[in-house]
């Protein structure tokens, strides 16, 4: 008698937090919709990927909440929310998928980390792309948003509030912290980073030496780790590309290097999963930038959804491209 074992195909679970408390109201609310408006899910079937969609987390609007300590506001629902966030992403994760959580505001990386770091142990590393530092405390935090604290949240700085989020104490290792893109730091961030000996790679970085030392980077801490997750905040991006964003950046990465970097990330790391956050849809054009950030999270997770293969799609089924060729 013969037995057959049935393997289970890892699902790409997708995720929306449309948290906006951890920022100023940006309009970041309607982020995982304007995705799925896009044809996310279909999109990455089409780029080879086995998706589920587990639907949105609910989030309470500001209006309805207490604000808290002013230091640091909106803390108590920020972190039910990514508690939330965490067990739904320990839970893929220990299922033998991968999740992609879409915002929302940065702070969302919170939860999604601290859950993917359980369910692996600890055994994890954070490839953080991002115009700002986001490892403020709030002594240091000009603007008191959550989502500027997060990431120093995560190695264990700052209130209990936020660092004990779904357990207690640090949930990244400050040594498998990588930094890229960073063009505004706050003063207490970039003390941090020196302090601490962050791994950070500027945009002045990028515009000195190119992506050669930086590819180096990701190869070293994908050795290291093993596991990697990534956090995208759309804003990295120059907002000629990208301006459907929350704070729109007009001296960040070009489309060429971002998709590089995605692109060569996906190759290289074994990305457990990834965020990608602060998509405003009220200042996008045309889709673009809904339309790159799945472009994007494709190349992240190991294939490829792009202009390019649209057009070839399109080509194919007409028949046009051969036809022509003849």
């Amino acid at each position: 008698m013969f037995c057959t074992a049935i393997l289970e195909i890892m699902k790409t679970i997708i995720l929306g937090v449309p948290l906006d408390l951890g920022a100023e109201s940006l309009g970041v609310t309607i982020g995982p919709k304007a995705f799925r408006d896009r044809q996310i899910v279909q999109k990455l079937q089409h780029a080879g990927l086995t998706v589920e969609d587990a639907g949105d987390i609910e989030c309470q609007p500001r209006e309805q909440l207490d604000q808290g300590n002013p230091l640091f506001p909106y803390a108590a629902e920020i972190t039910r929310v990514n508690e939330v966030a965490a067990q739904k992403t320990e839970e893929a994760l220990r299922a033998g998928n991968k999740l992609l959580a879409l915002g929302g505001d940065h702070s969302i990386n919170l939860g999604v980390f601290s859950g993917a770091a359980k369910a692996l142990d600890g055994k994890l590393g954070l490839i953080y792309i991002d115009a700002h530092g986001d490892m403020n405390t709030p002594e240091t935090s000009i603007s008191h948003n959550i989502h500027g604290m997060h990431v120093a949240s995560l190695m264990g700085f700052g209130p209990d509030e936020l660092v004990n989020t779904y357990g207690p104490g640090a949930k990244l290792d400050k040594n498998n912290l990588l930094h890229i893109g960073a063009s505004d730091l706050d003063k207490g961030e970039e003390e941090l980073i020196a302090r601490e000996n962050l791994k950070c790679f500027t945009m002045l970085d990028v515009l000195a030496t190119g992506l050669g030392p930086l590819l180096k980077m990701i190869d070293e801490l994908a050795e290291r780790v093993g596991n990697i997750w990534v956090s995208l905040d759309l804003d990295v991006i120059d907002s000629v590309y990208a301006p459907g964003v929350g704070i729109p950046n007009r001296g960040g990465l070009t489309y060429r290097e971002i998709a590089a970097i995605t692109e060569y990330i996906g190759r290289k790391c074994n990305v457990v999963g990834l965020d990608v956050v602060e998509l405003n849809p009220n200042f996008d054009d045309d889709h673009k930038t809904a339309e790159l950030g799945i472009e994007l999270a494709a190349k992240l997770l190991g294939t490829n959804y792009s202009w390019y293969t649209n057009y070839m799609d399109r080509n194919t089924e007409s028949g046009s491209y051969f036809k022509q060729m003849k």
